[in-house]
Order: C-alpha cells, then sequence, then structure tokens
C-alpha cells in the first residue's frame, strides 16, 4: 500500500494497471471525442440537407426531373388541309422517285444476268448466292 491509501495492482507481467484517476482522465477523453464525433456527424447531415444533389454511395442516382424535353406547344393554327396534301404529295413524289431509281438498278442487274428483258423469269447458276463456289 502507498503513503497515498491507495493500492497499486500489477498485470502478471509486472506492469502496473491504470489507476482511477488515468481511469477517469481516459474517460474524459473519450466522452469529449464522442461529443465531438456526434457535432461532425450533425453537421454532416446538415451538409447533406442543405445540398439536394447530394446521393450516398450506396444508392442509386436520382433520375433528373427534366431529363425529357417538355413536348412543344401546338401552334395556334395546325396545318390546313392543303398544306397536308402538298406534304403528302411531296413524300409520294420522292417515294416514286426512289423506285424508278431502283427500276434502274433492277434492269441493270438483269442485263448482267443475261437477259434483256426485265419481265424474264431467270434461272440462276447452281450456288448463285455461295462465295466460295467460284
Amino acid at each position: 500500500m502507498r503513503a497515498s491509501g491507495h493500492v497499486q495492482v500489477r498485470e502478471p507481467d509486472g506492469e502496473p494497471t491504470m489507476d482511477r484517476y488515468e481511469r477517469a482522465r481516459l474517460i474524459e477523453e473519450l466522452k469529449a471525442s464522442g461529443a465531438a464525433a456526434r457535432a461532425d456527424l450533425e453537421r454532416r447531415a446538415a451538409e447533406r440537407e442543405a445540398n439536394p444533389a447530394f446521393t450516398p454511395w450506396f444508392l442509386p442516382p436520382k433520375p433528373e426531373e427534366d431529363a425529357r424535353r417538355p413536348a412543344p406547344e401546338p401552334d395556334a393554327a395546325p396545318f390546313t388541309k392543303e398544306e397536308l396534301i402538298d406534304c403528302v404529295a411531296a413524300l409520294l413524289a420522292q417515294r416514286d422517285e426512289k423506285i424508278a431509281a431502283l427500276g434502274g438498278e433492277m434492269g441493270v442487274v438483269l442485263h448482267i444476268l443475261g437477259t434483256g428483258k426485265s419481265g424474264d423469269i431467270i434461272d440462276l447458276p447452281k450456288n448463285f448466292w455461295r462465295r466460295d463456289a467460284v
């Protein structure tokens, strides 16, 4: 026993254990660090709430609400009947031009295959589509 009246207990390897003053000091340090940690958590939570774009790493990102463009406002005056007819006529004219061009190309292909008339039935050679059978 010491002169102060408290007994110092030793560990089996000979090192002294902590006394009640050291224990009290460590407890106060832990309480202070716990309070600081709680204050830090509260500060970070406030920052997250202040930043609406924040998404935790474990959650998928929120889709943007305005990802799709809004539909255009309808015109006060839609197409007239004559404008629609003109538009359809122009599209049909483009289609007819493409058909005529393809018809001309088909005539060239038939000529290459050896017939002059486009109405004839053609007998294609055996293995016509195979590339390795030349």
